[in-house]
């Protein structure tokens, strides 16, 4: 029972991350072709906006700060995570798409 604090504690903060972080690498991203490719880099766009806005003032961010303060910094912080994550799939991407030579 004495755990319980903390066992509350540490799934309100999990539950509060919400941006979806990539994976960097996928075990099918070699066997993509360039249209793929172009694709999925396209996608990650997607994913980094999401995450900024994630990071500004929102409804969600409001009543995070009421219900669970410290869930703001671990939003901001998954949002962070997951821009980064993104940013390293791109390269990685890139990387896969010149030594296809794809425009």
């Amino acid at each position: 029972m004495k755990y319980f604090p903390v066992l509350f504690a540490s799934l309100m903060l999990v539950a509060c991350a919400t941006p979806h972080v990539v994976s960097i690498t996928k075990p099918t991203d070699e066997t993509l072709n360039c249209e793929q490719l172009n694709a999925e880099i396209a996608e990650l766009q997607r994913f980094r906006d999401e995450a900024e806005s994630e990071k500004g003032v929102n409804w969600s961010n409001a009543g995070r700060l009421f219900v669970f303060p410290i869930g703001i910094w671990a939003t901001y912080d998954n949002a962070n995570e997951a821009i980064t994550a993104a940013n390293q799939r791109e390269v990685y991407l890139k990387g896969i798409r010149g030594r296809k030579n794809c425009k």
